[in-house]
């Protein structure tokens, strides 16, 4: 009788250390779960321009675009948004989005910078300038409800014209002191001139189509 309770005891301590027979036990084949992967821990290395130097006519543009490397050599997405600034705003002028405005005769150098994670690393670019600033412009609207260009330069005292086609626009100037008298009625295949005695950036909008707008800049 006693050996048979011993059995007994021994049958159901083998039970117990097996679990049970049941549950979550995968007879140690996989272990844990892995961690989560860790995050965008890429350090800025360097960055670089899509062109070293460029050559302008007065009055043209061409935009820098900015790739940021890591310290592998490796492309950062979404690294940031980097700044520019041009050593001589005589010769060329840039804006935040890269983009160089040729104005005058000469050589500058526009010097590109990004900060990332609190490490900064710059690059630059050599820009060549040929000409002056045009005395006049010319800004059509007969491929549709846009300004053909959407941006003209011009050397102070110049005039620029606008034409529209088989539908009415309108040139409402929304910035920049100074700026001439609109044109509220742009009729239908006509021209209309605008002289800009004053420097400056002056915006303008059509206020009979929506999002339609432009920009005389004036050195």
């Amino acid at each position: 009788m006693r050996v048979a309770r011993l059995t007994c005891l021994v049958f159901i301590s083998a039970l117990l250390g097996c679990g049970g027979g049941g549950g979550d036990d995968d007879g140690g084949t996989t272990g844990p779960p892995p961690p989560p992967p860790p995050g965008n821990t890429q350090t800025l290395g360097s960055i670089t321009t899509n062109v070293a130097s460029m050559n302008l006519v007065a009055g043209n543009t061409q935009t820098i675009t900015v790739t940021a490397l890591d310290t592998q050599n490796g492309v950062i997405a979404n690294p940031g948004t980097p700044t520019f600034n041009s050593a001589s705003t005589t010769v060329a002028e840039v804006d935040g989005s890269g983009a160089v405005l040729g104005l005058y005769l000469g050589s500058t150098t526009i010097n590109v910078s990004l900060t990332r994670a609190g490490v900064t690393k710059t690059a630059t670019v050599t820009v060549n300038v040929t000409g002056v600033l045009p005395a006049s412009a010319d800004v059509s609207t007969t491929s549709g409800d846009v300004f053909t260009p959407n941006k003209v330069a011009i050397g102070q005292g110049g005039s620029v014209t606008w034409t529209f086609g088989a539908v009415e626009h309108t040139v409402s100037f929304t910035s920049g002191a100074g700026a001439p008298t609109g044109i509220s009625s742009g009729g239908y295949a006509s021209s209309h001139s605008r002289a800009f005695a004053q420097p400056g950036n002056f915006s303008y909008i059509c206020t009979i189509h929506a999002g339609m707008n432009g920009q005389v800049i004036v050195r």
